[in-house]
């Protein structure tokens, strides 16, 4: 009952920050802030974003180990910093206010369709629903369906009415609450059970060790897909609101430093559940809780996993909805005034979208690796030609070829070797093909 009553008045404050935000009327208000995001308003949004994946990450720790860190944290960490040296100058001195609006402009509305399109997929909420559905589940005891129906409503409610303020708003409280929520539990396992030597006591040397029981393979892979950074949308939206150059790297590195506190703890928690628990029914992070924490901190630490799934769900719904509103309908339409209008409908089209894959995918880990292919296959090569200014002869066609290669090589591969690969090269000699 405790829990139960905790969640509900965590996200009656979560909806109340939200509503209570100014509601911008223009698009760069409605959209981006204003463009007046400071440094540490950056920093949590950026960083509450970041993490929707959370009960992956428990789920992965608990399985495969220290490696975890690699794979999620160290690639992510490097993605991060060469953003802010190769792409935040760029974005903050040229007028492109959304990668599809980048291709617009410069290779024309096609192409910047295109591109929308393949941005929409990046941007699903579809597996964070998935890991809130799962949180709902457990605690209510409801269907998989009715959860994730009930998660995306949440968010899509409060998003379609205060824009980019509400969602950076719920950001700075749900950061307070992931951080000190994780905090406190790893100081009660720590107080309880003991540090590393508990750990190597009760765990397998593999998952204290890198690679563990995973292929170095397999492993590089995760790094290439962390070069989604550059294409994502929430970064590239939470760069061009920034206030200036200089503050948003700034942001990008301190948040960098709080991405590893952050994983220091989360995949210490996983290692813990690891050695505590055998054997897991629902997910690492839920069963530690249920079997072993006191009702308050349960409490805590079911509201911090909530915050970092919610922080990220309304972001993409958000960014997903001009997406498809302003880069696509409005586009297509050519009614750039209502571009506040055709976000809202974006929204709602985002939330049914996310539903029907989020039913579809078993786990979220899935839907990143798949989408993450695809989309940097596609993208991050042309994007890099936007912003540094190099001419291409066929835009379309060179983002069209890398899907069409990486979906062939994903049904029907000609070697044992990732899709990703394959259309990541397709997309260089399409490069050396088509440029001027």
């Amino acid at each position: 009952m405790l829990i139960e009553l905790c969640v509900i008045i965590y996200i009656l404050v979560t909806i109340g920050i939200a509503l209570l935000r100014k509601v911008e009327t223009n698009d760069i208000g409605y959209m981006f802030a204003g463009r007046k995001l400071t440094t540490p308003a950056f920093v949590m949004t950026l960083v509450a974003t970041w993490y929707g994946g959370i009960l992956e990450i428990g789920r992965f720790s608990y399985e495969y180990g220290v490696v975890t860190w690699l794979m999620f944290g160290i690639f992510y960490y490097f993605a991060a910093i060469f953003y802010s040296i190769i792409l935040v100058p760029k974005i903050s001195s040229n007028n492109f206010n959304t990668i599809p609006d980048a291709f617009n402009k410069t290779y024309g509305k096609l192409t910047g369709v295109v591109a929308a399109i393949i941005i929409v997929f990046i941007v699903s909420p579809a597996p964070y629903l998935k890991i809130l559905s799962t949180i709902i589940e457990h605690i209510y005891q409801i269907n998989s369906f009715n959860a994730i129906m009930i998660a995306c409503t949440i968010s899509m409610f409060y998003t379609i009415k205060g824009g980019f303020s509400s969602v950076i708003g719920t950001d700075k409280f749900q950061f307070l609450l992931m951080y000190s929520g994780f905090a406190l539990v790893l100081i009660f396992l720590y107080t309880n059970y003991g540090g590393y030597e508990f750990l190597s006591s009760k765990l397998p040397p593999q998952k204290l060790s890198i690679p563990g029981s995973l292929n170095w393979s397999y492993i590089f892979v995760w790094g290439f897909i962390a070069m989604i950074t550059f294409i994502d949308p929430n970064f590239y939206q939470r760069t061009f609101a920034g206030v200036s150059r200089k503050s948003i790297q700034k942001g990008i590195y301190i948040s960098v430093l709080l991405w590893f506190v952050f994983d220091l703890m989360s995949i210490s928690i996983g290692l813990y559940a690891a050695a505590i628990i055998p054997e897991i029914q629902s997910s690492p992070y839920l069963d530690l809780s249920s079997r072993i924490l006191p009702p308050i901190l349960q409490a805590f630490f079911i509201i911090a996993m909530l915050s970092i799934v919610m922080s990220t769900i309304d972001s993409f719904i958000f960014v997903s909805g001009f997406t498809i509103g302003k880069d696509i309908l409005s586009s297509l339409i050519g009614q750039y005034e209502k571009n506040i209008y055709y976000t809202r409908i974006g929204i709602i089209i985002t939330a049914i979208i996310s539903v029907v894959l989020a039913t579809f995918f078993k786990n979220a880990l899935d839907i990143w690796y798949i989408m993450g292919s695809f989309a940097v296959s596609a993208l991050f090569i042309p994007l890099l030609c936007v912003l540094y200014n190099k001419r291409l002869t066929n835009p379309l066609l060179m983002l069209i070829i890398p899907i069409v290669i990486t979906l062939g090589w994903f049904i029907r591969p000609l070697y044992p070797i990732d899709s990703m690969y394959p259309g990541l090269a397709s997309s260089f000699i399409c490069f050396l093909v088509f440029r001027e």
